[in-house]
């Protein structure tokens, strides 16, 4: 067996410690002891990367990258608490300075030295006017270093939450570099402090990463990691079931199936949604003006009949803003019902004459689009309405909804979108509900929603914290801007060979990973 390019260095390290001769002989009879455990790792996902920088996306199919190519400052353990990453520990100066102490172990994968100065060129990058990452960040003024190992983050007021924003969403990169490959160069050929090093990118195809030898959290489990593009949902099954995948993401609910009698791989599901599906009713256009028509909408649709045909029951139907992991959740308000008589009655209360309706989905970040959107489009269809059902590329849906300039003109009525959830998603739900939130497609204005954003911003005490935003939860369900969809639990099929479960926050971490006993 040939030796990977990590082994290679891993026995040159050997090596130097040990005389020659005697070296060589021991290494090269003993090759499976330097060997990472998993060997190479190869996971199957939807989508391809927009970049591989990492301070400008922090979409879900990003980060999975992102986390193993960069180091987050701060992360969050698998049950979902704080922990230390690139930050040792950290603390809170006053209501606006939170105080991070950082590594002094760590470099670059070109060797640059780790820095406060990289923590904040990060920031920088992020809050670029074209990154997708500045509607999270947007909170934090500033990233003022202290001194090489010491960063303070200035916020724009007191931020209670904004420990939980930045976990595993701010990281580091090295200036130097940066600035002499410049951002589009950056993109393509990415450095780290992660336990993962990039080898090559293939657009629409994979990207490749190799073990990072001296990584500072210790020796990387897999000698080569790949994060291979198969769109196709039932080609990606495929791949796990024959041993190409060592992971596969966003299984189909439809193929779960063909895993039940399979000794290759298996099905691992997540106990909650972390990528709630919802409908935006376009606030301020005349069909939605009138309550009535918002929440004869919301009646129409059987979402526990989608989530059990669509679904095969991975998932749960929802009437509120928040999924059942985030802190805003509110167990007493209940799913919306269905009720097709009741919405018939609203409409002809509201005296709607023209009802029709651009129901819009993009193909890719919504699992199962088309049938979503057909089923939707049937439930309206059923009590009245019109549906013209509108399918974009990921790309071109996703401009469309980031033209601010031209009011999202060329957004249907009713768009079908995801948002990436679980602990602390609180920003992502302000950024989408508060009325000058940079992702509020759907143009709501409620300044009761606005104000208990500002109050649980100041609330330092969680349990308190978490109060104030199940009032928005309550609200936004009285005042109903969105078609209420469901949460999908996130479904992987994972090798046999490997001992992994999926996480609550939906991460991927290669380091998490053993090799399954025997």
């Amino acid at each position: 067996m040939r030796a990977s390019l990590t082994q290679t260095r891993l026995v040159a390290k050997a090596l130097a410690h040990v005389a020659p001769l005697a070296a060589a002989a021991t290494i090269f009879a003993a090759a499976p002891v330097w060997a990472a455990p998993l060997g190479d790792v190869t996971i199957a996902t939807h989508l391809d990367l927009t970049t591989l920088d990492g301070s400008q996306n922090v979409t879900g199919w990003h980060r999975w990258v992102f986390r193993n190519l960069y180091d987050p400052l701060i992360t969050l353990d698998k049950s979902g608490k704080l922990a230390p990453a690139l930050a040792e520990k950290w603390e809170r100066i006053d209501e606006q300075t939170w105080r991070f102490h950082l590594r002094r172990d760590v470099k670059f994968h070109n060797g640059e030295t780790f820095t406060a100065d990289a923590v904040r060129f990060w920031l920088e990058q992020a809050k670029r006017p074209e990154s997708q990452a500045r509607g999270s960040l947007t909170l934090i003024k500033e990233a003022r270093v202290v001194d090489d190992f010491t960063v303070d983050f200035i916020t724009d007021g007191p931020v209670s939450y904004l420990l939980e924003t930045v976990a595993d969403r701010v990281s580091a990169i090295p200036p130097k570099y940066y600035e002499e490959v410049g951002p589009q160069a950056f993109a393509l050929k990415p450095v780290g402090t992660g336990a993962y090093k990039f080898v090559s990118w293939r657009r629409g195809d994979r990207v490749v990463l190799e073990g990072n030898a001296d990584y500072w959290g210790g020796a990387p489990k897999a000698d080569k990691l790949t994060f291979w593009v198969v769109p196709d949902a039932s080609a990606r099954a495929a791949a796990a079931l024959n041993g190409e995948a060592s992971i596969a993401a966003n299984i189909a609910p439809l193929e779960t199936p063909r895993f039940k009698n399979s000794t290759v791989a298996r099905i691992e599901a997540t106990e909650s949604g972390n990528r709630p599906i919802w409908g935006g009713l376009v606030y301020d256009r005349p069909i939605f003006r009138d309550k009535r028509v918002r929440e004869a909408v919301n009646l129409a649709v059987n979402r526990q009949a989608i989530v059990n045909r669509l679904l095969r029951g991975f998932g749960k139907p929802m009437g509120q803003l928040c999924a059942s992991s985030m802190g805003c959740f509110d167990s007493k308000i209940e799913a919306m019902p269905y009720d097709p008589e009741r919405a018939k009655k609203l409409l002809d209360e509201a005296n709607l004459q023209d009802r029709s309706i651009i129901l819009h989905a993009p193909q890719g970040p919504v699992p199962l689009s088309s049938e979503l959107t057909q089923v939707i489009a049937s439930d309206l269809q059923k009590v009245g309405f019109t549906v013209k059902i509108q399918i974009d590329e990921a790309s071109q849906y996703s401009a469309k909804l980031y033209d601010f300039k031209a009011n999202q003109k060329d957004v249907g009525d009713i768009f079908v979108y995801f948002y990436q959830g679980g602990p602390g998603s609180e920003t992502t739900i302000r950024s989408l509900t508060h009325s000058k939130g940079n992702w509020n497609w759907s143009h709501y204005v409620s300044p009761e929603v606005d104000g208990w954003y500002e109050s649980s911003r100041r609330e330092f005490d969680p349990e308190k914290r978490d109060a104030e935003l199940q009032k928005i939860s309550a609200q936004v369900r009285a005042d109903i801007p969105w078609l209420f969809l469901y949460e999908p639990l996130s479904i992987w099929a994972v090798n046999n060979k490997i001992a992994w479960k999926a996480r609550s926050d939906d991460q991927i971490i290669v380091q998490d990973m053993q090799p399954a006993s025997k």
